[in-house]
Order: C-alpha cells, then sequence, then structure tokens
C-alpha cells in the first residue's frame, strides 16, 4: 500500500527539464524504488526486485508505440556497466503488464506481451549507463498489481542461476536442514537465509532450515540463491 502512495506522489511532481513537445515522463524525477548498480557478469542472474506496477500516466507519452499506464516518476534507475553479454530486462506478474525504458544512449524502448502478458526488452549491444524503467499496466490507469522486475545478461524468462552465466546450481555444501515448517512442500522457499523469484512473499525466522526440499529443488533451478 506504501508504494502506491510513493507512486502517485512522485506523478504529481513537476516535469524537469522538459522543453515543448518532448517526451513528458521524467527521466530526471528520483526513482519510486531504488536505484540499481549492476557490473557485467553480475550475480545472482537474473537480478530480481519486487514492485507495484502501473501508474496513472499514458505510457504513449514516451512514444506512440508505448502501451499501458505507468508512474510519472521512473520505478526503478539501472546503472549498468556492459560487458560481452546481451541486456535483457523483463517483468512476470500475474497481471498484463507493460515495460517502458528510456536506456543509456537515450532511446525510448517499449515492450507488452513478450511472453504471454509479460514484456520484456533485450539490449544485443546494450550501452553502458543509466537507464529508467517503468513497469505499467495494460488496462486500468491506477491499478497496481504486484510484479517482479528481472534484470539478465542471459535473456528474458531463461531458467538461470544465482551463482552466474550458467543453469543450474550444485546444491551440496548448503545444510537443507528439515520439512518441519508447516510451508513445507508447497512449492515455494519459505528459508529466509534465501532469496529469488522462488521464495515466497512472507518470510518468518521460525522457518529457518525446515523447507528443505522446497528450497533445494528451486534452488537447483536457479530460482533462488543464498543470500
Amino acid at each position: 500500500m506504501t508504494s502506491h502512495f510513493r507512486k502517485a506522489a512522485l506523478v504529481a511532481l513537476p516535469l524537469l527539464a522538459i522543453s515543448a513537445g518532448a517526451q513528458a515522463l521524467n527521466t530526471q524525477a528520483p526513482p519510486t524504488y531504488d536505484t540499481i548498480y549492476l557490473n557485467t557478469d553480475f550475480r545472482p542472474d537474473p537480478f530480481t526486485r519486487t514492485l507495484s506496477a502501473g501508474g496513472t500516466r499514458s505510457a504513449s507519452e514516451a512514444g506512440a508505440n508505448c502501451s499501458g499506464y505507468v508512474a510519472g516518476a521512473p520505478d526503478f534507475n539501472l546503472q549498468y556497466q556492459a560487458g560481452q553479454f546481451p541486456l535483457s530486462i523483463y517483468v512476470q506478474s500475474q497481471a498484463d503488464t507493460t515495460l517502458v525504458i528510456n536506456d543509456a544512449s537515450g532511446n525510448w524502448r517499449c515492450n507488452d506481451d513478450y511472453s504471454g502478458t509479460n514484456p520484456a526488452i533485450t539490449w544485443n549491444n546494450p550501452p553502458s549507463g543509466r537507464y529508467n524503467i517503468w513497469v505499467g499496466t495494460y488496462d486500468t490507469a491506477g491499478n497496481y498489481p504486484d510484479a517482479s522486475l528481472h534484470i539478465s545478461e542471459i535473456g528474458p524468462f531463461q531458467q538461470t542461476s544465482g551463482g552466474g552465466n550458467a543453469a543450474g546450481n550444485n546444491s551440496s555444501g548448503i545444510e537443507w536442514g528439515d520439512n518441519t515448517s508447516q510451508w513445507a512442500n508447497d512449492n515455494e522457499c519459505d528459508d529466509p537465509r534465501f532469496a529469488g523469484p522462488g521464495m515466497h512473499s512472507i518470510l518468518l525466522d521460525e522457518d529457518r532450515y525446515h523447507d528443505a526440499n522446497d528450497c533445494r529443488r528451486l534452488y537447483e533451478q536457479g530460482q533462488i540463491y543464498l543470500r
């Protein structure tokens, strides 16, 4: 709920350094959530953040091919040092989401429905610098569904490793514990030692070392990683 109010407040900020006829989305406003700093070959890959998608501004303010509704300020800024890998930014949500990005070269890139109703954008030769990222909703202005933003050098919607650019993790050497958590065997990891898209949204310290089967399987699939 707090993030919704933050979005609404940022939408009301005055536009900075925008001349007549220029794009109205504010690339200079502080991001609603965070600035992410990543260098090439970052780990874990994908790098994931959760957010509430959407806003009250039309994404078409960034270009005629941009769909949906976004906030006036970016949800995230990515400060990225490129290397030899492509760069993909994508979104996963149960809602129909869209993606609007002003990249490090100052180009506006948008996508809707890359995979089902989830958007993705890839740069084969990504520039280094700042990427302003908006995650929108396709249908309704002012609707704020849960979503996860993923940044990857492997590609969008790939099953990737928490330890770099290779699929699958070796689970040996990790103490997994037992399955005595009341949430064990529910296909989500509830052990707060881990993070990633395979985690449950609510984590309790009492579940530490007590969801072994779920966490081990998701770790080996590259869906979670040790903090």
